[in-house]
């Protein structure tokens, strides 16, 4: 460690250099990053013409998002195993293939509510398959100087497709109907599979290393790690990072156009959203890795900023609405980000996708299902969108000290539990 400090902070060249490296399994991680959460991100746009042919509620609609979460946090340990057993490259693999056909059997739903609610449950689980579990994994095992950074890259993908997926569905939806828009998304994990097929592959490469398999590291195994306190701390934020993101999201079209905003302006507006996530998510990870900065303390920082934005929407007019949405944008990007690199850091990259599919996805997505449901429900209660903001604002407040406890771990570089160093140095 003291030749480390000696050293400094890594230089952008040993950065760049790594990416290059990998730049064929990133831009395959990219892809397949979009395509798994280009469902849960558009879903917003399919509520209203859902809900008017089948004569539903909004609210009952807006479930999907809740049994997409259960799928998620039911398929995330069993898919990290895996990911850590056979292989990240065969699950991601197999994964695009379910999540195609799980789109294309939602657009046959007949008017029968718990299909819909069934629909939801098998792209959720078929999506965690092509997720940060298995793309975070290959990641893992692919970087050492330019880790933050990658996984910012890696969470663009998810950017990307909240910026452009819901426009696109929106005009598929506007054009053909809601149900050509299901088997539009289907496609796209169809068009990912012959590239992830040729640059995932394990196959040695000239300096005998297989780009598509993550290396042997040391570690924590998941059985330790759940009898650390700091793992809960993390993974109780991250279900509170989820809250947020998640019922803002999948709420912000009909908050918008209850403001007066028309539907495809509201979709522009949830682009907008997606923009300035994949700003949070670059940015985070370049600033992480070049100066070697506290994750846990950007996760705080971002909650602080979180809640003011929330406060701001609920107080303001409209014409302040898409400043302070970009604003939460960019905060909801960085925390994401922090949560995968604060994972491989404090518990190193022995069985991170077993880890990282329970803290950072089933617990994320009891957070990101529960979260547009309770949105919608306090709406209705209140009969107020500035009561839900509110809400939403201590939600996002009560996240901030355990991040700082998530932070004191990082510094420190032990896990709160007099458990063995996770091989900070090596990282």
């Amino acid at each position: 460690m003291d030749e480390l400090k000696k050293a400094g902070p890594p230089g952008p060249q040993g950065i760049i250099a790594e990416l290059l490296q990998a730049r064929r399994p990133m831009i395959v991680i990219v892809l397949g990053m979009a395509v798994g959460v280009l469902p849960v991100y558009s879903i917003g746009a399919f509520v209203a013409p859902i809900a008017a042919e089948m004569y539903w509620a909004d609210t009952q609609v807006i479930g999907w998002a809740l049994a997409h979460a259960v799928g998620a946090v039911l398929a995330a340990p069993f898919i990290g195993l895996l990911s850590d057993r056979l292989g990240p490259h065969r699950v991601v693999m197999t994964g695009l293939v379910l999540l195609a056909a799980a789109l294309f059997a939602s657009a046959l739903l007949p008017p029968i509510l718990p299909l819909l609610y069934l629909s939801g449950f098998a792209v959720g689980a078929a999506a965690v398959s092509v997720s940060g579990i298995t793309l975070g994994r290959i990641i893992a095992g692919l970087f050492d100087k330019g880790m933050a950074t990658a996984f910012g890259l890696m969470s663009c993908g998810i950017g990307l497709s909240a910026a452009l997926g819901p426009r696109l569905m929106q005009a598929t939806i506007d054009a053909e109907g809601w149900r050509l828009a299901f088997l539009a998304a289907g496609v796209a994990p169809l068009l990912v599979l012959p590239v992830a097929w040729r640059w995932l592959r394990a196959r040695p490469s000239r300096q005998g290393a297989q780009p598509g398999v993550v290396r042997e590291e040391a570690g924590h195994t998941l059985r330790t790690v759940v009898g650390l306190p700091v793992f809960w701390v993390l993974g109780i934020g991250t279900v509170l990072y989820g809250l947020c993101a998640g019922g803002m999201a999948v709420n912000l079209i009909p908050y918008l156009t209850s403001e007066g905003v028309s539907r495809a302006d509201a979709a522009t507006v949830l682009g907008l959203l997606g923009l300035s996530t994949m700003a949070g998510r670059f940015l985070t990870g370049v600033l992480i890795d070049r100066f070697q900065l506290n994750a846990g303390l950007f996760m705080t920082g971002a909650l602080i900023v979180q809640a003011a934005a929330f406060a701001v929407l609920a107080l303001t007019s409209t014409q302040y609405m898409v400043v302070a949405i970009l604003v939460f944008g960019l905060t909801m990007g960085a925390e994401a980000d922090c949560v995968a690199y604060s994972t491989a850091k404090l518990f190193g990259r022995r069985a991170f996708s077993a880890i990282f599919g329970v803290v950072g996805y089933a617990m994320l997505y009891i957070g990101t299902g529960v979260g547009p449901v309770l949105f919608s429900v306090v709406r209705h209660m209140t009969d107020s969108y500035a009561s839900a903001l509110y809400v939403w604002a201590a939600i996002a407040a009560a996240g901030i000290p355990l991040f700082l406890i998530v932070s004191r771990a990082l510094a420190t570089g032990r896990t709160l539990a007099s458990a063995p160093r996770p091989l900070m140095a090596e990282a």
